[in-house]
């Protein structure tokens, strides 16, 4: 029976020395995540995720999903979490959220020549507009009846609206200027902006609420002293 007690004991101790973790799905935004050949992740976005990690003692294993897959990945499989998601009504109660870590306006693009004035959703209609897809920005454009054109991701998006295959570009102001960044240019410019999008950490539903509460303390630790204040969080 003692010989019974100190096992479970002794299992115990090393459950809690190994700690929280969790996975962190990110998708790959060239000049916030950037993706290596060999799969390692790095850029501001990574950088952003160590120091919640540091602050909240909670791992965070990054892994790289593409957006498509990350939703589902969510809804399945517990342990996962997802950084920058929106925050929906229709998702709101199907996960557990943390932040914001990240906001931002949404801005559609045109080629640097672009004579036509974008002033409300009706001066769309008509044209093709891309987006990332299932972003917040597709999601609008399809909601608003104006024609999608979806995209793996924003840079793939800008090379859509420079080769004419679409005539504006919708996008995260945030993922665009990271994108900007990477490219060491500015090949478009911004015509309007159709209100904001706020990301989150978004978690598996079964994701302890004191290891969602650990997330927030981080993220309102990293408000106060200005961290986040390059993702648009003051």
């Amino acid at each position: 029976m003692l010989r019974a007690l100190l096992t479970l004991l002794l299992l115990t101790i090393a459950a809690d020395s190994r700690g929280e973790s969790l996975e962190m799905l990110v998708f790959n935004n060239p000049g916030l995540f950037d993706i290596s050949a060999q799969g390692e992740i790095s850029g501001p976005g990574a950088r952003l995720l160590q120091r919640i990690e540091s602050l909240s003692g909670v791992e965070l294993r990054l892994r790289e999903m593409p957006v498509a897959r990350v939703v589902q990945t969510l809804h399945q499989q517990p342990g996962r979490c997802a950084a920058g998601m929106a925050r929906t009504p229709e998702r709101e109660a199907l996960l557990h959220w943390a932040g914001p870590v990240a906001d931002s306006a949404m801005v559609v693009y045109g080629r640097l020549n672009e004579t036509r004035v974008v002033k409300t959703p009706d001066d769309l209609r008509g044209a093709i507009i891309a987006a990332q897809r299932q972003s917040v920005p597709a999601q609008w454009l399809v909601a608003q009846g104006i024609q999608l054109q979806e995209a793996r991701d924003p840079q793939t998006a800008l090379r859509m609206l420079e080769a004419r295959r679409v005539d504006y570009w919708l996008v995260n102001e945030l993922l665009a200027q990271h994108t900007f960044r990477s490219l060491g240019s500015v090949p478009v410019r911004a015509l309007h902006s159709f209100g904001r999008i706020q990301g989150y950490l978004a978690c598996h539903i079964d994701t302890p609420p004191a290891t969602m509460n650990k997330l927030q303390r981080a993220l309102d630790q990293l408000r106060r002293s200005g961290e986040l204040a390059p993702f648009g969080v003051r």
